[in-house]
């Protein structure tokens, strides 16, 4: 007579016997570890038992798409520390795919195009008007933003971004333009 692997009694007559990996079971022996729950579907083994799938779930959470939160199974992305499948990985602006090569940045904590960033959300140097994009030297003052190369004296138009400045009005002075 055959005994059950986990409590070791015997299986009465005629009774329903779990089967897995040639080990013999009573149906309410072959349990989540964690949840006690007896295991009728999709099971995990773990040290020597089992965890059922909600219970392996919560112990290795898989990476769920900060999009749509279907599981990331492969070929996916992770972008600010969230995971996307490549096929959700779009920009929060234009809704276009991004490639995980391009450049990317960040609006509102969703990924962004560097064309729509530097189109619609980047901030405008002062001088010349065109986008202060990422990596980029930048100088504020007074809620102004300058390119590091744009920040000039108002007169003489030389770079004072490494030097001592003064203020007259609107006027940004080198201390030669006093």
């Amino acid at each position: 007579m055959s005994v059950c692997t986990k409590c070791t009694n015997t299986f009465p007559a005629g009774s329903r016997i779990t089967e897995f990996d040639g080990k013999q079971y009573h149906p309410e022996c072959f349990a989540c570890v964690d949840c006690r729950k007896g295991i009728t579907s999709q099971f995990y083994p773990f040290n020597n038992d089992y965890l059922c799938a909600a219970c392996h779930e919560q112990r290795f959470p898989r990476k769920r798409c900060a999009k749509c939160n279907s599981v990331v199974t492969s070929a996916g992305i992770t972008f600010a520390g969230a995971s996307y499948h490549a096929a959700c990985f779009l920009c929060v602006t234009c809704k276009q795919p991004i490639s995980a090569h391009s450049k990317i940045s960040m609006v509102d904590g969703q990924p962004c195009c560097a064309k729509c960033y530097e189109d619609q959300h980047a901030k405008r140097c002062s001088l010349c008007q065109k986008a202060i994009i990422a990596d980029v030297e930048y100088l504020e003052f007074e809620d102004k933003y300058w390119h590091k190369e744009c920040f000039t004296c108002s007169k003489c138009q030389k770079c004072i971004a490494e030097e001592s400045f003064y203020q007259d009005g609107n006027l940004i002075l080198c201390k030669d333009c006093i």
